[in-house]
């Protein structure tokens, strides 16, 4: 997955939203969405090749999702990335204690970006860059194939356009597939310089990227509401960029019932 933009705890009604496509070569065999029966509880995609997840959510409202690093030289074999996601919901841990326990075995996996959370916080994780583990602020963030705090025309696009959504009570599922849909990319000059040469730079540098050979498989839109209601939408897209398969499913978290959290000014079973 290349690209999670999200809301953490600004919206009165849904302390978290969720946007994300993920990129992938089209020949890796990938599963839908689904529940999955190991580790139980978990609705997410599966990587059919490795047997992770890149973003999942579960029945008690823990969530995580990962993106690769965009960091030509590395090599060798490692651990899929997807198992960091998977494996976290294998566990009983608390979002805290897993991005505690990740970092004494980091480097045993290919460079990775990891948001991990519960009903509490929300945390981001990786093995690459100048922050390695933090707790997340209450607030709107995107994240790439860069370091956290990167800059990046996607993600800054991303960031700005479900912030906008967020403030105005516009946001959807709708308004999230359209915001993930942007296939324009960005001017020359504001590319980052990853080492791939400027002409890939830009291919990659669209929210929505097209190719027959490698471009966004899935596009996922999650909301979890303060009423502990679940919604989670994913499309899938084949090598022509047209949906191959729709999936929305809906479940209650339990959740404690100390009256609604107030995280801020409110601004204003499927399957194809």
């Amino acid at each position: 997955m290349c690209l999670i933009a999200f809301a953490w705890q600004v919206a009165a009604d849904r302390p978290l939203v969720v946007t994300a496509n993920r990129d992938e070569f089209h020949a890796r065999a990938t599963a839908a969405a689904q529940w999955w029966d190991t580790p139980a509880g978990l609705f997410a995609g599966r990587d059919l090749e490795a047997g992770g997840a890149w973003c999942g959510m579960d029945r008690q409202g823990r969530f995580a999702a990962v993106t690769n690093v965009r960091e030509p030289a590395a090599a060798g074999v490692r651990l899929s990335r997807g198992w960091l996601v998977r494996d976290y919901f294998a566990s009983s841990e608390s979002a805290a204690g897993w991005a505690d326990r990740i970092p004494a075995g980091a480097q045993a996996y290919g460079p990775f970006n990891l948001l991990i959370g519960d009903l509490d916080t929300l945390w981001f994780v990786s093995n690459r860059g100048d922050v390695r583990r933090t707790r997340l602020r209450p607030g709107v963030h995107a994240i790439s194939n860069g370091h956290w705090g990167d800059h990046w025309p996607k993600t800054e696009r991303a960031q700005t356009r479900l912030r906008a959504l967020i403030e105005r009570d516009a946001f959807d599922a709708q308004a999230g597939f359209e915001l993930l849909a942007d296939a324009d990319p960005a001017a020359t000059e504001t590319l980052p310089d990853t080492g791939i040469g400027p002409e890939h730079e830009r291919f990659l540098s669209s929210l929505f990227i097209q190719s027959p050979r490698y471009g966004t498989r899935a596009s996922t839109v999650i909301t979890r509401r303060i009423d502990g209601r679940v919604d989670f939408h994913e499309h899938g897209f084949d090598a022509d960029a047209a949906i191959d398969h729709r999936v929305h499913e809906h479940w209650l978290v339990a959740t404690r019932t100390h009256g609604p959290k107030h995280y801020g000014p409110r601004q204003r079973k499927d399957r194809a």
